[in-house]
């Protein structure tokens, strides 16, 4: 495997492991209502699937250039 591909893995595990860390960590971060919507919820139903799909488009990207 090239060295863009290691690094994608390791940000798309990064990106996995907020999730927890969001709803565990001390003060509850996660549970901070952004538009009436947990932080929580934004990262696992935007956030997190937008930063993956940018991440995996810009390795095909670079692969196909």
């Amino acid at each position: 495997m090239s060295g863009a591909r290691h690094r994608a893995i390791v940000a798309l595990l990064v990106l996995l492991a907020i999730a927890p860390l969001l709803a565990l960590a001390p003060f509850a971060p996660g549970a901070v209502r952004l538009a009436g919507v947990s932080l929580l919820w934004w990262y696992t139903g935007l956030i997190a699937p937008l930063a993956a799909t940018l991440i995996v488009v810009t390795l095909l990207w670079r692969r196909v250039g």
